[in-house]
């Protein structure tokens, strides 16, 4: 796109004044805007090309964190509470003794720690969901591994 040459345009910081464009860049000189009479019947003018109008003024949405996205930055802030929340769902499969849901609580609970601290410091994603489900869930497993066991005896 060609720039406009030199020349008066209207001023894109105050619309009642025009600013001296150089060709490259605007200058500091201003001038209060002269309005023409508009004969009657004539045909309105285009609005004139005010260079570099909105430099600066572009915002940058960032897009909401997807799934995925709020899962990875778990792992990566609260890794306890993942690991805790992985090891109460192990413990419905496998769990001699319940010792994989007594881990997943105490992971769960490290983690439900970590999500206090993360969430001091600022940080928007902490883990504090999966850390609840993690002390849920190997509650759930201690109890069914409970149940099997009285089952066997």
């Amino acid at each position: 796109m060609t720039q406009p040459g030199p020349g008066w345009y209207t001023d894109p910081q105050d619309e009642q004044q025009v600013r001296w464009w150089d060709g490259d860049a605007w200058s500091d000189q201003r001038q209060g805007r002269v309005q023409q009479p508009v004969p009657v019947g004539a045909p309105t003018p285009a609005p004139a090309y005010v260079p570099m109008a909105g430099y600066g003024a572009t915002r940058v949405v960032e897009a909401p964190p997807t799934k995925k996205d709020k899962d990875r930055q778990v792992r990566k802030n609260n890794s306890l509470a993942y690991t805790g929340c992985v090891l109460a769902i192990l413990s419905f499969l496998f769990n001699p003794f319940a010792i994989l849901s007594v881990l997943g609580i105490v992971f769960g609970a490290i983690g439900l720690a970590k999500s206090h601290e993360l969430e001091g410091a600022g940080h928007k994603i902490t883990g504090r969901g999966t850390a609840i489900a993690a002390i849920v869930l190997g509650l759930i497993g201690i109890a069914f591994a409970g149940y099997r066991m009285s089952q066997l005896g």
